[in-house]
């Protein structure tokens, strides 16, 4: 009996340990004896640049490996490999050509469960620009005989591959050859042409896909006209002839004939000693009023459409001449404007550390008559205002790049870390000309300024870009053009505008920065004071503008506020207009999230918004749950199996989660990547 007695103790001691154990252990063994669908993963991308990988990795994984019977195929047809030891397949990509393929992998075990997994994918060439072409001319019209040169320029990534024809009949069926400096530039001199023509130019470049742009010139030939007649013009000289056309002052007079010229004190060329008029009075002629808003109105606006000549810009980060080209087009109909451009400026850039500017996609649709918010009253703050974004696009500039909001990728007033307000040390950002840059992707954008759209370097005196300065923009004595329209459809201005009594003047913010605070968080550190300056709270004011003389409401751009201070929000910081369903704009951030280890993490500061908690594995909810087990343990051990039974807890509770994107894989098991 005590021999039995000592038997049930020893079991009942096995049986608690075994409890504790496996309930430390659930997750490593709970399934264990299970036998799961195989499951199926690879390394294929979603998109393949031609060449650069000749072979991909399929991993097939069971519990009885040896069972698996597999169905392997690319593009529908089957591919006769066997996975490794370790249950890899190599598969070999490298004859694929140019497309949409689709690699399918169908496994079933020993058991029947089948696990059908299929990625598709594409290769593609390298990417290129389409090809363009432009002449400095498209219609002439010449005496007979006359000359007409025509020059242009081509526009590709590679130039080299470039081929320029032209022709004065069928392209198609006959044509020559016309050279192309490095830079694109061609010249064609048609001289002692007789008849009317047309000539076409065609331009083809491609590395990999071939483009191609074509042009067409008139060419309409005019016999000169036959010299006037010339005699005597006078009806009252005695040698009047009716037949003259032009007089070559033949006339004679019994008497001495009145002096002729201009005799309307109105004209331009008003003689005092005329006393007959002669009908040579000139005047200035009528101005033709643009109606606001109509077709002729909004190519006057916008700028880099098809009615000016672009020439190619400079961006200063970059070694060689970029020779960006400004583009924009807009279309309207009864309600709204859309306004297509591709993010190059019409003036030379530096890119900054978000190098470099590249073209871009952006449509921006907004209203052709704006309406106010009833519930927003911004001379009083921005409640019931549609608030602009912190980061991002807020608005577009008449050269169709984005105008940002205030903050820059880690948080902070980038306009004021870029004066000096603050030292940005979470990650490097910096302003160029016009107080713009470019962010990730490429995408150039102004966070203040922008006036340097509507200013020209005086090249004959040796300026640049580079020299542009805001003070040239500040100190003109007459109202700013439009810079750019917010997307609730009101204009912005430059930094001069009328005052109350219609007198020139700098527009000034009437945002101030709160006592002790610099700009370094942001738009917090901001707070809006009624009539500090003229503007209000979403920096706008209704009054008359040279394009608007019955008076609009429409934002300034800002550089200083009403003490003088720095002028946030620069362009807007609320929407007056209703931001209705028309309206649309893109336009990215400026996160950059790659600054892990240098400008945020560990022992450094947080990641800049959008940029996720952490790096790469690293899961907040477990080190959260280990801090606690730590802060559960006496000083001198305690009960050990406290501190494992409320482990026990601790990793069901995370396992259960379901916002834990590191766990998902543990809690739903295989899932494939969706085709």
């Amino acid at each position: 009996m005590e021999d039995g007695g000592a038997a049930r103790s020893l079991m009942l001691a096995g049986l608690m340990i075994t409890s504790v154990m496996a309930g430390v252990l659930f997750f490593g063994v709970e399934d264990e004896g299970i036998n799961h669908a195989p499951t199926v993963d690879s390394d294929l991308p979603d998109t393949i640049l031609i060449g650069t990988i000749d072979s991909v990795s399929v991993t097939i994984m069971d519990e009885a490996m040896s069972d698996l019977s597999l169905l392997i195929t690319m593009d529908g047809e089957e591919i006769s490999e066997s996975p490794g030891p370790d249950g890899t397949i190599t598969i070999d990509i490298s004859d694929l050509d140019i497309g949409s393929h689709a690699l399918k992998v169908v496994a079933i075990d020993s058991l029947g469960q089948e696990t059908s997994w299929s990625k598709a994918f594409i290769v593609h060439y390298p990417d290129e620009s389409e090809t363009g072409l432009s002449a400095s001319q498209t219609s002439f019209e010449i005496e007979r005989g006359g000359d007409a040169p025509i020059f242009g320029l081509v526009t590709h990534d590679d130039i080299t591959t470039c081929e320029l024809r032209w022709s004065t009949a069928d392209i198609e069926d006959t044509s020559l050859g016309l050279p192309l400096d490095n830079e694109g530039n061609y010249e064609l001199e048609l001289t002692n042409i007789q008849e009317n023509t047309t000539v076409t130019l065609e331009a083809t470049c491609g590395t990999w896909t071939e483009t191609t742009d074509r042009v067409s010139a008139t060419i309409v030939v005019e016999d000169p006209p036959d010299p006037p007649v010339q005699g005597c013009t006078d009806p009252e000289a005695n040698n009047y002839d009716e037949g003259a056309e032009e007089d070559d002052g033949s006339c004679e007079y019994d008497e001495p004939a009145p002096a002729p010229g201009c005799t309307d004190p109105e004209a331009n060329n008003y003689d005092e000693g005329a006393e007959e008029d002669d009908g040579s009075c000139e005047y200035d002629d009528p101005v033709d009023e643009v109606e606001t808003g109509s077709q002729e109105w909004w190519e006057g606006i916008l700028l880099c459409d098809s009615t000016e000549q672009v020439e190619g810009i400079d961006d200063y980060n970059t070694s060689g001449f970029d020779n960006h080209v400004c583009q924009l087009s807009f279309t309207t109909n009864e309600t709204h404007i859309e306004v297509i451009s591709n993010g190059l400026p019409n003036h030379d850039l530096e890119s900054g550390p978000g190098c470099c500017s590249s073209t871009q996609e952006h449509v921006w649709t907004i209203p052709l008559e704006p309406t106010n918010q009833t519930e927003c009253n911004p001379s009083v703050s921005t409640d019931g205002c549609t608030m602009a974004p912190e980061r991002g696009a807020v608005a577009f500039a008449v050269n169709g790049v984005p105008i940002f909001g205030p903050e820059d990728g880690p948080g902070g007033d980038a306009v004021a870390g870029q004066e000096g307000a603050y030292e940005e040390d979470r990650q490097h950002v910096w302003l160029g000309i016009c107080h713009a840059h470019s962010g990730p992707g490429g995408e150039y954008h102004y966070h203040a300024d922008s006036n340097c759209i509507h200013w020209h370097p005086d090249e004959e005196n040796g300026e640049t870009w580079s020299d542009y300065s805001m003070e040239s923009s500040r100190t003109v004595t007459s109202h700013s053009p439009i810079v750019g329209f917010a997307l609730d459809g009101y204009p912005i201005y430059g930094f001069v505008g009328w005052d109350v009594d219609g007198e020139v003047t700098e527009m000034t913010s009437s945002y101030r920065l709160k006592d002790g605070e610099t700009g370094y968080n942001g738009i917090d550190d901001y707070e809006y004071v009624s009539g500090l300056g003229d503007l209000d709270s979403c920096n706008g004011q209704f009054g008359a503008t040279p394009d608007y003389p019955d008076g609009v409401y429409h934002y300034h751009t800002t550089w200083v506020n009403g003490d003088g201070g720095i002028g946030f929000p620069y362009f807007i910081n609320c929407y007056r207009g209703v931001m209705d369903s028309g309206v649309s704009g893109n336009g990215g951030g400026d996160v950059d999230c790659s600054g892990h280890g240098e400008t945020w993490g560990p022992g450094i500061g947080p990641p800049p918004d959008g940029c996720g908690g952490g790096p790469p594995g690293q899961s907040s909810d477990l080190a959260s749950a280990i801090a606690v087990i730590s802060s559960l343990i006496p000083p001198n051990g305690g009960s050990i199996l406290a501190v494992l039974s409320m482990a026990v807890i601790i990793i069901r509770g995370l396992a259960s989660d379901p916002a834990s994107p590191s766990r998902a894989g543990i809690a739903l098991g295989y899932r494939p990547d969706p085709v």
